[in-house]
């Protein structure tokens, strides 16, 4: 068995680009009354609209997802060795 290769800059860039993006997300669905962007039509957008909390819902994944791509152990180490 072959040792997989440890997790480089590239995937590292990944992960906080996710952390980003869902964060940012997260804010414009969850501030979108505010900033106006959830008038359609002659609507005033009052309170939390479906579409808000979708994309409140997919921000906090991507948010989650890179938080947990960051916090992984390093790939190139097997759990069975001790540590020096």
């Amino acid at each position: 068995m072959r040792p997989r290769p440890a997790a480089g800059p590239a995937v590292r860039a990944v992960a906080l680009l996710l952390v980003l993006l869902g964060g940012v997300l997260v804010v414009i669905a969850l501030f979108a009354d505010p900033l106006g962007l959830s008038e359609v039509g002659d609507r005033s957008g009052d309170g939390l609209g479906w579409t808000q909390l979708v994309a409140a819902i997919v921000g906090l994944i991507l948010l989650l997802g890179g938080v947990a791509w960051l916090w992984q152990p390093p790939v190139g180490r097997d759990l069975d060795e001790p540590r020096e």
